[in-house]
C-alpha cells in the first residue's frame, strides 16, 4: 500500500510544479500555492489539508506571510522547516524590493518606497518607524528601524539628523505602520514628523515625506498637505 500512495503524492507534487512553471501563480489557487511551498519543506507528506488550514485561519496569503515564527510553530504546527521556508519567503520579498528601491530617484519614483516599506513593516502587530536616507540623486543609501508598542514607536528625531550627516543623506522619507489597519494619522503622528522636521533643518536635510503603511494601503502626508 505504501509504494502506490507515495507515487501518487510524487506525481501530484509533480503536476503542481509544471502548472507553475507554465502558468505561474495564476496556475494555481491560493491554497495550492502553499501546498507547493511547503512539499519543498516536508517530504513525503500531503501537505493540502495544511495549506487549506493555514489559508483558512489567516485569511489571505498576504497574512499567512506577516505571521510570525510562533503563530506558525505553536498553532499550526507547520515544523521548523516550513516556518523556516516561509518567513525566508516574506524576507525575500523584502529584499527584492528593497533593492528596487535602490538606484533609483525615490521622489519621480516614490510607489517603490512605497512597495519596500508595505513588505517590511506593513504587517506588522507592533508599530515600526522607518526611516529611508536618501543621496543628492534621492536614491536610497541606508535604512532605519525604530520598533514600538501596538500603537507607537520610539523615535528620536536628534539620532535621525546625526545619522543623515554620518551617511552623506541630503534628503529622507519616514514611514511607519499602523497595526490597526488604519491609514490616518494621530496626533501623534503629527507631532513626531513636526520634531523630526525641526531636526532634520538643522543640518539642512529635506524632509521628502512621511508615510503611513499597512500591507495593502499606504498615506502621504506630502499628499495631503500634512508637512509644513
Amino acid at each position: 500500500m505504501a509504494g502506490p500512495q507515495k507515487n501518487h503524492a510524487d506525481g501530484h507534487r509533480q503536476r503542481l510544479r509544471e502548472r507553475f512553471l507554465r502558468a505561474g501563480l495564476d496556475g494555481l489557487l491560493d491554497y495550492e500555492a502553499i501546498e507547493l511551498l511547503l512539499t519543498y519543506a516536508v517530504p513525503r507528506r500531503d501537505m493540502k489539508p495544511l495549506a487549506k488550514e493555514l489559508l483558512e485561519a489567516y485569511g489571505s496569503i498576504e497574512k499567512l506571510l506577516d505571521a510570525t515564527p510562533t503563530d506558525l510553530l505553536d498553532r499550526h504546527g507547520v515544523g521548523a522547516s516550513g516556518a523556516t521556508l516561509i518567513l525566508l519567503l516574506r524576507q525575500l520579498c523584502a529584499k527584492y524590493l528593497e533593492q528596487k528601491a535602490r538606484n533609483v530617484d525615490l521622489i519621480d519614483s516614490i510607489e517603490k518606497a512605497e512597495n519596500f516599506a508595505r513588505m517590511k513593516i506593513g504587517g506588522g502587530r507592533k508599530e515600526t518607524f522607518m526611516v529611508m536616507y536618501l543621496n543628492s540623486r534621492n536614491q536610497l543609501i541606508e535604512h532605519q528601524q525604530f520598533s514600538g508598542t501596538v500603537d507607537r514607536a520610539a523615535v528620536y528625531p536628534r539620532e535621525i539628523a546625526e545619522f543623515c550627516l554620518r551617511v552623506g543623506a541630503t534628503a529622507v522619507i519616514l514611514i511607519h505602520n499602523h497595526p490597526s489597519g488604519l491609514c490616518m494619522p494621530s496626533d501623534n503622528d503629527l507631532l513626531t514628523t513636526n520634531r523630526v522636521l525641526e531636526a532634520l533643518k538643522t543640518v539642512h536635510v529635506r524632509l521628502v515625506d512621511h508615510l503611513i503603511v499597512t500591507p495593502g494601503a499606504c498615506m502621504s502626508f506630502r499628499a495631503r498637505n500634512l508637512l509644513k
